[in-house]
């Protein structure tokens, strides 16, 4: 129960850390995330490690080098897929960037292991019903990107739709692209607890060390491309400008609730067993649609588009989150 209870707590934290990305006064989306990945993927991992494993180093050095670089190639392409997510909040706000990608991420990260581990093979009625997860999970994605166009749609004669429309589509192939990489952050988190030598469940702290390896790897994609934007844009003196302290005060915020996130849900999934990862994941993802939802009406997103948009958004979201309880229940069975 006190797991599943962190499972719950570390979705609506991780549903709600994107907030301050709503409410920067000077910064933009590559100052944000930029620094968001130093404090949240790098500074707050390794002060919880040198804090809670004084003997990370003599762990670190245990573990074989191949299994250390893999987890490094994971962080990097997680990294990658993590930018992504954060780009296609900023181009379609809080509701729709999260549905679409958390929709996604919960297909590929339970289809890819169904395949690899039965292949196509469909044997027993929850084999049955986790396809039909998949595909209402498919149905959720597609009801909440088309809430979004249509409401993109409004207005088509003015060159502020026509241009918020080209937004609407990269922000969809984005969100799409980040989606399908996102599971990579519970594979990394599965791998990496792996590599632990004679980790056991009740020894969770060892396994933040992991964690930290695979996120700090993803903070060299995140903050590498970002700094390179504010640089190429000319735009290193918004860190020092008016307000500055204000948006970094919200950043560290924002890196904090994220940390605390992802650690608790790592440490829950973990001491569930070997499957925690498998059914944690997809409750974890759906209470973060719900979450991010919730945030997304009470700050105004669709204040202005039609109720209609709003509702089938509410659906779809439904949908999204029932596929994710369905999924979680045949893979624990």
């Amino acid at each position: 129960m006190v797991s599943w209870l962190g499972i719950v707590v570390a979705g609506v934290l991780n549903g709600s850390f994107a907030l301050p990305m709503k409410t920067a006064r000077v910064w933009k989306f590559e100052h944000i995330w930029g620094v968001f990945s130093i404090l949240a993927m790098i500074a707050i991992p390794w002060c919880a490690v040198l804090l809670a494993v004084p003997q990370w180093y003599g762990i670190l050095t245990s573990i074989p080098g191949s299994g250390l670089a893999s987890l490094v190639a994971l962080g990097l392409l997680w990294g990658v897929a993590s930018l992504l997510y954060g780009l296609a909040i900023d181009l379609l706000g809080l509701a729709l960037g999260y549905s679409i990608q958390l929709g996604l991420s919960i297909m590929v990260g339970a289809l890819v292991p169904f395949v690899l581990v039965r292949g196509f093979a469909v044997r027993a009625l929850s084999d049955w019903a986790f396809l039909a997860g998949v595909v209402l999970m498919a149905a959720g994605v597609i009801v909440c990107a088309t809430a979004g166009r249509s409401a993109m749609a409004a207005g088509t004669t003015t060159l502020a739709a026509a241009a918020d429309r080209v937004k609407f589509r990269k922000g969809i192939v984005i969100a799409v692209l980040g989606g399908l990489g996102s599971p990579l952050l519970n594979l990394g988190i599965q791998y990496g607890t792996s590599l632990l030598p004679h980790f056991t469940a009740s020894a969770n702290l060892e396994q933040w060390l992991a964690w930290a390896v695979f996120l700090s790897a993803a903070a060299v994609s995140q903050a590498g491309w970002c700094f390179y934007r504010v640089v190429a844009k000319r735009q290193m003196a918004l860190f020092r400008g008016p307000a500055s302290g204000h948006d970094a005060f919200l950043v560290f915020g924002m890196a904090l609730v994220w940390a605390v996130s992802i650690f608790l849900y790592g440490a829950s999934a973990t001491s569930l067993g070997p499957i925690g990862t498998s059914v944690g994941w997809p409750v974890f993802i759906g209470l973060i649609v719900i979450a991010s939802n919730v945030w997304g009406v009470s700050l105004g997103e669709w204040k202005q588009r039609p109720v209609g948009d709003l509702y089938r958004m509410i659906v779809g979201s439904a949908v999204l989150i029932a596929a994710a309880f369905i999924i979680g229940w045949t893979r624990a069975t």
